[in-house]
């Protein structure tokens, strides 16, 4: 997400959801640090929301298995959606259930 957003869906609902969640941090090079919920444009004036993680270090025995990954994205888009609808948002979901699901979502 551009900081200021500079759509007019995209700080809408960064604006809905920043009350309840966490945005995800990135750090100087553009990689994901933390995770959390990024707002990008979408199409005909919606925001493109998902659910972003830092990259796995492949040395780490302990590393969460790529379902764990996709689960953590699915769960968090459909908590996310939840959000935005309870705001009067209409949702549109959208992407593979498994690995990489988005929602579409369009101002009240």
């Amino acid at each position: 997400m551009s900081y200021p957003p500079t759509d007019p869906a995209v700080a809408a609902a960064a604006s809905v959801l920043a009350g309840k969640h966490e945005a995800a941090r990135y750090n100087e090079y553009g990689a994901c640090t933390a995770s959390g919920y990024r707002i990008d444009e979408g199409r005909d004036g919606m925001a493109r929301v998902m659910h972003v993680v830092p990259n796995v270090d492949l040395f780490d025995p302990e590393r969460p298995s790529d379902d764990e990954l996709a689960e953590e994205r699915q769960e968090m888009v459909l908590v996310y959606a939840d959000t935005l609808e309870a705001a009067g948002w209409t949702v549109i979901r959208r992407g593979p259930r498994s690995r990489k699901p988005y929602l579409l979502g369009a101002q009240p």
